[in-house]
């Protein structure tokens, strides 16, 4: 019994010792990853049609958390193009209006996940434009 507890150990010594290193290298990689956390401000535009305008908004910033591997996180703290969430409410006509912020439209680097948007809602007051002359547009 001893002989053949033996021979599991022994045999195809070479084999196990390389699969061991691979399975320390893979254990090694895999805890040695660490996924950075930062915080971004940025610009919050709505997009009406062109018969209305946004009259009052009571946020004007948002405060996007997010994560990922450091590299992709810079890049994405850096990036111009992701300063500015525009939000279509093009549908929406007179009133006040409690928009949510879409998560899902920020753009980030292939890594980076958005985590948290701060505040999630946005108070907006949609109005009619007026025409040149004093009078509001009648086109619907």
């Amino acid at each position: 019994m001893s002989r053949k507890f033996r021979e599991i150990f022994t045999e195809n010594l070479s084999a196990k010792f390389v699969a061991l290193f691979i399975s320390f290298i893979l254990w090694v990689t895999i805890l040695g990853r660490r996924d950075f956390v930062q915080t971004k401000e940025v610009d919050v535009e709505l997009l009406t049609s062109s018969d209305y305008q946004v009259s009052q908004q009571d946020i004007e910033r948002i405060r996007v958390r997010a994560s990922g591997p450091r590299a992709a996180l810079r890049k994405f703290m850096e990036n111009q193009g992701s300063h500015t969430l525009l939000i279509d409410i093009s549908t929406l006509k007179d009133g006040k209006f409690e928009i949510k912020v879409p998560a899902k439209k920020i753009e980030t680097p292939l890594g980076v996940k958005v985590l948290s948007v701060r505040p999630s809602q946005i108070h907006a007051t949609v109005v009619k434009k007026e025409k040149p002359d004093g009078k509001e547009n009648d086109n619907d």
